[in-house]
């Protein structure tokens, strides 16, 4: 549950999502991979792939992009990017923070975790010297 998406949390839920140790990095790790503009993740009849028309000839699979065309007015070619990593960060909600201020909140994390150790540490001691 902790890599679903924004999107896809109960409203009631969500206070949960932000308070997530694994939110902040995940988002910064994908930002770093993803956050290219120029980058193509799928080409052309590589959107097939994993599904069952992956399996036909790829004769037949850019016949499935000319029906493409005919039906949505879209000229899909072999060559043609269909998925960007702005697209992969979109889908997956990660569009609120840019990587660096992800990793300032994982660091603020690592900061209050201190400072709340160093508390339980002083008030819990047993070990007193006097």
């Amino acid at each position: 549950g902790f890599f679903i998406n924004r999107d896809r949390i109960p409203p009631y839920w969500i206070w949960f999502h932000y308070i997530s140790l694994i939110k902040y990095p995940y988002e910064a790790v994908l930002q770093n991979e993803f956050d290219n503009p120029h980058a193509c993740f799928a080409r052309g009849t590589q959107v097939f792939e994993n599904t069952p028309i992956s399996h036909l000839s790829p004769q037949l699979q850019q016949s499935f992009l000319s029906l493409l065309k005919t039906t949505s007015n879209i000229d899909i070619t072999p060559t043609t990017c269909v998925t960007t990593g702005v697209d992969i960060l979109q889908s997956q909600s990660v569009t609120q923070l840019n990587k660096w201020d992800c990793l300032y909140v994982t660091l603020a994390w690592g900061v209050l975790f201190r400072i709340l150790f160093y508390i339980s540490l002083l008030l819990g001691s047993k070990n007193k010297r006097h």
